[in-house]
């Protein structure tokens, strides 16, 4: 019965096959390789997803397996299998990592990939392995195993294909199974690799940069509670593969609101702190008037310079440099003010 109920879901399977586009859809390098249809935090992976692990001894499963190859009814091709997890900025959460490459024989099909809590003999929670951030059944499966390798992200569907247990978003920290099978694309004998993952332990499995992405889940607004009715609008911008970060801080000179800009130019998206140049303007009317001065009559003069570093979802670390204003330098953490609608950081905080 359990195969029976599986093999179902063939042809839903096939349907990359069928439809290279689907395939292709898969590649491309994103400055953020998650979204809020996955069941991990945005901004776990960024820029690319990596190869290898970063810590060998990260590898929960590193086997080469015979498999069938495509339309085959034996097994007459090799795929090694890689299995890691990496650990997200935000303390408690982790991704699950797999990477297949074929080492012999004729092209071999993706598997489907079964998953479910704990050490079971038969998972049922259907699987999807991307490599952009997606939704439903969207995965590579029935695509083609490649010679070079190709790393996927696992999603593990909430529902199980039976509706009688749940995969939540900390099942991905715990022990848990996971099975790859290609009998709805072969005959032969020996056709499921099923393995039993370890749990996330962080001294094992680290994050994918030793410093925090600022991808544009931070952008938003950030406070500093001890500084009141103050505070600093972040944005980071995508063109292509390259990003702008630009800053707004809304504070006080004597007394009076005053406020000061910045931002970087585009540049390819890197791990770590991200520093800006900081400008003050003047001469300028009220919005509302009809009256406008020329572009030209509304200067920028030196401000100093800050740098932020993300710690967290909801955490930065500011650096600043305000001397030019004759306000010293120094760093402070600020905090996030609001949560951006439809555009979370962490959805499961």
């Amino acid at each position: 019965m359990t195969n029976r109920i599986r093999r179902l879901l063939a042809p839903a399977a096939l349907l990359g096959g069928l439809f290279p586009a689907l395939a292709l859809g898969q590649a491309g390098e994103l400055n953020l390789l998650t979204d809020l249809g996955t069941p991990f935090p945005p901004g776990c992976l960024s820029i690319d997803l990596p190869e290898q692990p970063s810590d060998p001894d990260s590898l929960l499963v590193d086997n080469d397996i015979a498999v069938p190859s495509a339309l085959s009814d034996f097994n007459d091709a090799s795929v090694n299998v890689r299995v890691w997890r990496v650990a997200c900025a935000d303390e408690g959460y982790s991704v699950v990592l797999v990477r297949l490459e074929q080492i012999a024989g004729n092209p071999v099909v993706i598997p489907q990939v079964y998953a479910e809590a704990g050490d079971v003999d038969r998972p049922f929670h259907e699987a999807q392995l991307l490599t952009i951030p997606a939704a439903g059944n969207v995965g590579a499966t029935g695509g083609i195993v490649t010679n070079s390798g190709t790393t996927f992200m696992l999603a593990v569907e909430p529902v199980s294909i039976d509706g009688q247990t749940t995969f939540l978003p900390e099942d991905y920290n715990e022990q848990f199974t996971v099975e790859f099978t290609w009998e709805a694309f072969s005959g032969a004998e020996t056709v499921n690799f099923p393995v039993l993952l370890d749990r996330f332990e962080p001294s094992l499995d680290p994050p994918q940069f030793e410093d925090t992405v600022l991808n544009g889940r931070y952008s938003g607004q950030w406070e500093l509670p001890a500084a009141p009715k103050t505070g600093l609008v972040l944005q980071i911008a995508e063109r292509g593969d390259q990003n702008n970060v630009f800053v707004i801080f809304f504070t006080y000179r004597n007394g009076a609101p005053f406020w000061i800009v910045g931002n970087t130019e585009a540049g390819t998206t890197e791990p770590g702190p991200v520093t800006i140049d900081m400008l003050e303007t003047a001469d300028g009317e009220f919005i509302s008037r009809p009256n406008q001065p020329a572009d030209a009559d509304v200067p920028f003069a030196d401000a100093g310079q800050i740098t932020i570093r993300a710690k967290d979802c909801n955490t930065i670390e500011v650096d600043y440099d305000f001397t030019p204003l004759g306000e010293g330098a120094g760093s402070f953490d600020m905090e996030r003010l609001i949560r951006i609608a439809g555009y979370d950081c962490n959805p499961w905080e």
